[in-house]
């Protein structure tokens, strides 16, 4: 009876770590929705858009990265 007890014991001590890690990285999955922004914010680009930058008046080289 002892053998059982201290089995389900290092059983339940391994398996806890391993069970409450998975359920961490499920909560870290999943996709929160978006921020608002207060009226008159826009979000920030990504950096692959393919849209042009705007630089400021008299610039005229692309801004160092």
């Amino acid at each position: 009876m002892d053998v059982l007890h201290s089995t389900w014991f290092w059983l339940a001590v391994i398996a806890a770590p391993a069970i409450t890690a998975v359920g961490v990285l499920a909560r870290l999955a999943r996709r929160e929705p978006p921020v608002e922004l207060p009226p008159g914010a826009r979000p920030l680009r990504w950096e692959d858009e393919d849209e042009p930058e705007i630089w400021r008046q008299g610039d005229r080289e692309p801004p160092k990265r």
